[in-house]
């Protein structure tokens, strides 16, 4: 459930009420009792043209929450997010604020990722960013710029936990992010775009093979259009569950 403990000024308001780049701590937490087999899902996104309190912090958090045995937190803030993560099962990072780029915040990703712990990089997150060995470890490549409209996705590779129960094709409105693989990258594609300014589609939901962690990442997400269509729903919620290792 959404948890509006906020302090000071903030109080009483609900996340879709907060300025879209706010970094401001929420005060959420995780329950302290739960029954047996809940995961702890830790949200956590702030940065700029987007509106995180609204939907990366608050329709996900919805979305997440009415699956079974599912806990969230979230938070724009990068001292909540250092707290939050040393209780959490599951990470789901949408940031692209410079805080998050920081050594103390990299760090915490590293080893949450070393811990074996499930990871999910969702729409900003796989951006091209400035980020000492973020985006070859943890996204396997970059965005370096993307379109906007109605387009048509595509599952790939047959059947894989990550789209069950997702529409072979679907359309959803969004920014199509023009996602870049590294050369050599270690990825399983799960669903591509249709291609916008290229001649190919373009990998828009995949696992990264990593040696200790499981991790997967979402380019769609970027306002309600995506973040209220069925199939990103299932595509988020089935990530959570399979980087969690259920």
């Amino acid at each position: 459930m959404l948890r509006y403990l906020l302090p000071f000024a903030l109080a009483a308001q609900p996340l879709i009420a907060l300025p879209p780049d706010t970094t401001a701590p929420m005060g959420q937490s995780f329950e302290k009792v739960m029954p047996k087999g809940t995961l702890k899902v830790l949200l956590v996104g702030s940065g700029s043209s987007h509106d995180f309190p609204k939907f990366f912090l608050g329709t996900d958090t919805e979305t997440l929450e009415a699956a079974e045995k599912i806990d969230c937190a979230a938070t724009p803030n990068l001292k909540e997010a250092l707290e939050l993560i040393k209780e959490a099962d599951v990470l789901v990072f949408s940031g692209n604020h410079d805080q998050w780029g920081g050594k103390e915040w990299q760090k915490a990703l590293n080893d949450f990722a070393d811990a074996g712990k499930g990871l999910v990089f969702l729409h900003a997150a796989t951006w091209s960013h400035p980020w000492p060995g973020y985006n070859d470890r943890f996204i396997g490549g970059r965005t370096p710029s993307h379109g906007y409209g109605e387009f048509e996705v595509t599952v790939k590779g047959g059947k894989n936990p990550i789209t069950t129960e997702v529409p072979k094709k679907f359309k959803i409105t969004d920014e199509n992010y023009r996602f870049e693989l590294n050369k050599g990258a270690k990825v399983k594609v799960c669903c591509e775009n249709a291609a916008d300014q290229t001649k190919d589609d373009i990998p828009s939901v995949w696992i990264v093979k990593d040696k200790k962690a499981k991790i997967v990442c979402i380019t769609l997400g970027h306002a309600a259009e995506a973040h209220d269509n069925p199939a990103f729903k299932q595509l988020l919620t089935n990530s959570v569950e399979w980087v969690a290792g259920r």
